[in-house]
C-alpha cells in the first residue's frame, strides 16, 4: 500500500541568501561557458553523423532504422524535433546535448544539497561544471548527456519515494525509467543496480513500500514493451561485427580501473597511464562521503546515502565487466560517463567531510542525531581534534586545488592537443576533399560501407546513387556522384540479420573482387573514403585489390580516432591504359612538346552560376614531353577577367607530363567554384605552363590557350 508520509523540511523552504544565489548562478554560467566554447567547431565523428542522419528521417523511418541499429529511438526522435526548430548545423545539434548537460549540473547540485547540505551541493555542481568528461560529452551529438540527466532524475524520484512513499514519486520514477530504456540500452545496467539497492533498503527499512516498488518495475517493463523484441534481438544476436577484443579478467579489471579512475576526474583527453594515480586519489577522497553527515532534508542517513550513490556509480560498471568476462565484450570507457553523475557529489562530500572533520575516522549520520562527545572526552581530545581539523582543512584545500588544476590541463588538451586516438575524426574534411576533387565520371567507394552517414551529412549537393557494392552497377543514376558502400568481406552471412536495408552486410571475396572490377571499368577515378575498414575487411582484401589493379594518384590522412583516409585510385591500369570512352566533348588540339588535347567531360553541362563545375580533360602524348607542366582551366569573363580557376600537375601531381609515354592517354580532373552571379559572355579556357618560369606552352597553330566552352567576347 502506498501512503503519504508527513513531509519534513524541504529544500524550497530553506532560506537562501543573495550570496548563495550568486554562487549558484556563477556555477551555472561557468558550466554553460565551458560547454559553449568551440561548440560545433570540430567535425562530427561517425557516431555523431548517425545521430544527425537519423534526426533528418521521418519518425516512421527513424523507428525502422533504429530497430536495425544499436540504440533505441527516443534520443533521435527528440533530436528530430530540436533540429526542426534550431537547424542542422554542428553547433545547433551539439547544443541539444549541451542543454541536457546543464540540466545534469543542476541535478547534481540539487542532489548534493539534498543529501549532504548546501556546501556539498554547491561544490558538487562546481565540480560537475568543470569536469572534463562531462564537458566532452556535453559537446557531442549523442544521447549520453540525456542519459546522465535521466539517471540523476530517476535517483531523485527514488529518494522521494524512500522519504515519502507517495504515488507521485513512484510515477515520476516509472516514467523516467521508461525514458531511460528508450534512450540507451546500457541504462538497463544502472536501473538493475539501483533496483537491487532499493529492494534491499526497502526490505530492511520500509517493507510496506516494497510491493508498490516492484509493481512500478512491472509498469516500466510494460512501457518498454514495444521495444523489447528489438532489444532482445540486439542482445542475443547483434547485427554488427564484433569490434571489441575480449580480455582476460585481470587485464580487463586493470584497464577499467585505470581508465575509470582517470576518466571520472579528468575525462578522456589525458592518458590514463599518466594520471590514474590522481584519479584513484579522488576516488579515495570520495569514499570519505560515507562519514559525511546527511542534511536535515535527507530521510536517508549514512551509510545508506553514500552507498546508494556508489551503487549508482559503480554498480552498472561492475555488471558490464562481469558480462564482458563471462559472455561478450561490452566494456568501453565512454559508458562510464553515463553513470558518472554521482561522482562529483561523492567527491564534494568527501572533501567537505575532510575539511570539517579532519583526518580522523569520524562518524556519519544526520545533523539531527549527530553524536556529542562527553565533557571529559572533550577536554582530553580538544588539542588533538583541533590539529586534525586544521590539517584536514588544509589537505582538503590542497586536494581541491590539485583536482581543479588537473582538470584545467585536461580541458586544455581537449581543445588544443587532444590525443589522436580519442579525437573526433575529421569526416567533414575528408568528404570536403572528395567534393573538391571528384570528376564527372568518377565514383566514390566508402570502405567500410556503414560510414556513409558522414558522406550524406557533409556532401552539399545531390547524390546520384548510393548503394551496396553487391548492388553495383545501378540501374539508374540521377544528378550527382555514384557512391558505393563495401560490406564485410567473407563475413558471417547473418550480419545485419540478412536485412537488405541494414547498414551491415556480408560479401564474399570473389564477389567483392568481381564488383570492384566492374566499378573500375565504369569510372575514371574511384575515390576511396576509408574508415573503420579493418572491422569490415580484417584481411585487407579490398586494399590489396586496389593496390594491385589501380594507380594511386591521391592520398591524404585525416587525424582522429581511426585516421580516416581519402585516396584517389585511377582506374586506367585495369583498362590497359585505354580511355574509358570518347570524351563527351571531343577535340583535337595539338600543343607543342608532343601533347594533344583530346577533349573533356563536364558536369553540369552546360555550366551553371554558383555551382561547382567538374571537368575531366583528356590528352594524348605524341612523344614524351620534355618537362613537367601544370595544366590549367580558367573560367573567364569579358575582357578575359578571371572568375575561377584550377591549376595542377595532372593527376594531382601523380601524372607529370614529362613521364607520359608516346601514345599514352591521360585524364585529369579540375573543379572550379564560380561566383553566384556570372556576367554575360563567360567562357572556359585551358592550357599548360611551366611552373618554374610561368611560361605558357604554345599551341602548334599559335596562341597559348584552347577554348573549352563559350566564346571570348574580345
Amino acid at each position: 500500500m502506498i501512503h503519504t508520509a508527513t513531509p519534513g523540511p524541504s529544500l524550497s523552504s530553506t532560506p537562501v541568501d543573495w550570496k548563495t544565489r550568486l554562487a549558484w548562478l556563477g556555477v551555472f554560467w561557468l558550466a554553460f561557458g565551458l560547454r559553449l566554447y568551440r561548440l560545433g567547431a570540430e567535425s562530427l565523428w561517425y557516431d555523431e553523423t548517425v545521430s544527425a542522419l537519423l534526426a533528418r528521417k521521418s519518425l516512421a523511418a527513424m523507428w525502422a532504422h533504429t530497430a536495425r541499429d544499436i540504440h533505441p529511438p527516443l534520443y533521435y526522435g527528440l533530436l528530430h524535433g530540436w533540429q526542426a526548430l534550431a537547424g542542422s548545423s554542428e553547433f545547433s545539434l551539439a547544443f541539444f546535448s549541451l542543454a541536457f548537460g546543464l540540466l545534469g549540473v543542476a541535478l547534481v547540485g540539487y542532489l548534493g544539497r539534498r543529501l549532504f547540505g548546501l556546501s556539498v551541493g554547491l561544490l558538487a555542481a562546481g565540480l560537475m561544471a568543470v569536469n572534463p568528461l562531462s564537458i566532452w560529452y556535453g559537446q557531442e551529438v549523442r544521447m549520453y548527456t540525456l542519459g546522465v540527466f535521466l539517471l540523476l532524475l530517476a535517483l531523485k524520484f527514488m529518494l522521494d519515494f524512500w522519504a515519502r512513499g507517495d504515488w507521485r514519486s513512484l510515477l515520476g520514477y516509472t516514467l523516467t525509467a521508461i525514458a531511460l530504456l528508450w534512450t540507451l540500452y546500457y541504462t538497463a545496467f544502472a536501473l538493475l543496480a539501483l533496483n537491487l539497492a532499493m529492494i534491499l533498503g526497502l526490505g530492511l527499512r520500509a517493507r510496506s513500500r516494497l510491493g508498490p516498488w516492484l509493481l512500478a518495475q512491472v509498469a516500466v517493463l510494460l512501457g518498454y514493451g514495444p521495444w523489447i523484441p528489438h532489444a532482445l534481438r540486439q542482445a542475443l544476436n547483434p547485427p554488427v561485427p564484433p569490434w571489441r577484443t575480449p580480455l582476460p579478467l585481470p587485464q580487463l579489471l586493470m584497464r577499467a580501473g585505470m581508465e575509470g579512475a582517470t576518466a571520472l576526474l579528468l575525462g578522456q583527453s589525458v592518458r590514463a597511464e599518466n594520471w590514474w594515480i590522481l584519479g584513484t586519489l579522488a576516488l579515495g577522497v570520495a569514499l570519505l562521503a560515507f562519514r559525511a553527515p546527511t542534511s536535515r532534508t535527507c530521510r536517508l542517513p549514512n551509510p545508506w546515502a553514500a552507498g546508494l550513490l556508489w551503487v549508482a556509480l559503480l554498480g552498472p560498471i561492475l555488471l558490464i565487466l562481469l558480462l564482458s568476462w563471462l559472455v561478450t565484450p561490452l566494456y568501453h570507457v565512454r559508458y562510464l560517463n553515463l553513470y558518472s553523475g554521482p561522482f562529483p557529489i561523492l567527491l564534494a562530500a568527501g572533501l567537505i567531510s575532510l575539511a570539517r572533520q579532519g583526518v580522523g575516522l569520524g562518524t556519519g549520520g544526520t545533523d539531527r542525531k549527530a553524536r556529542q562527545p562527553s565533557a571529559s572526552m572533550q577536554a582530553a581530545d580538544a588539542q588533538g581534534r583541533g590539529f586534525s581539523q586544521t590539517f584536514g582543512f588544509f589537505l582538503a584545500g590542497l586536494l581541491l586545488f590539485l583536482f581543479l588544476s588537473a582538470s584545467a590541463i585536461s580541458l586544455k588538451h581537449y581543445h588544443t592537443q587532444r590525443f589522436t586516438y580519442e579525437a573526433a575524426d575529421d569526416l567533414r574534411g575528408a568528404v570536403t576533399t572528395i567534393y573538391r576533387h571528384l570528376g564527372p565520371r568518377d565514383a566514390v567507394l566508402i570502405h567500410a560501407g556503414y560510414l556513409y552517414p558522414a558522406f550524406v551529412i557533409y556532401w552539399p549537393d545531390a547524390i546520384g546513387w548510393m548503394g551496396r557494392l553487391s548492388e553495383y552497377p545501378p540501374g539508374q543514376v540521377g544528378q550527382g556522384p555514384v557512391v558505393v558502400q563495401t560490406g564485410f568481406v567473407d563475413g558471417d552471412p547473418d550480419i545485419g540479420w540478412g536485412d537488405l536495408e541494414s547498414d551491415f552486410y556480408a560479401m564474399s571475396r570473389a564477389e567483392t573482387e568481381a564488383r570492384l572490377t566492374q566499378l573500375f571499368q565504369g569510372h575514371n577515378t574511384v575515390w576511396l573514403l576509408r574508415g573503420y575498414d579493418t572491422v569490415n575487411d580484417p584481411q585487407g582484401v579490398i586494399r590489396g585489390w586496389l593496390e594491385a589493379h589501380g594507380q594511386l594518384i591521391y592520398d591524404q590522412v585525416f587525424p582522429g580516432l581511426t585516421y580516416v583516409r581519402v585516396q584517389g585510385w585511377r582506374t586506367a591500369p585495369i583498362r590497359k591504359g585505354r580511355p574509358l570512352w570518347p570524351p563527351r566533348h571531343p577535340q583535337e588540339v595539338p600543343f607543342q612538346d608532343g601533347i594533344t588535347w583530346l577533349g573533356f567531360d563536364m558536369a553540369p553541362d552546360p555550366p551553371q552560376a554558383g555551382q561547382p563545375l567538374r571537368l575531366t580533360l583528356y590528352w594524348r602524348a605524341r612523344k614524351q614531353p620534355s618537362r613537367s607542366y601544370k595544366a590549367f582551366v580558367h573560367w573567364l569573363g569579358p575582357g578575359w577577367q578571371l572568375l575561377a580557376q584550377d591549376d595542377e600537375i595532372p593527376g594531382y601531381g601523380a601524372l607529370p607530363t614529362d613521364g607520359w609515354q608516346p601514345g599514352q592517354v591521360v585524364e585529369s580532373n579540375f573543379v572550379l567554384f564560380p561566383p553566384a552571379e556570372l556576367p554575360a559572355g563567360t567562357f572556359l579556357a585551358t592550357g599548360f605552363y611551366d611552373p618554374t618560369t610561368t611560361q605558357r606552352l604554345s599551341l602548334s597553330q599559335g596562341g597559348d590557350v584552347a577554348i573549352l566552352w563559350g566564346t571570348p567576347s574580345n
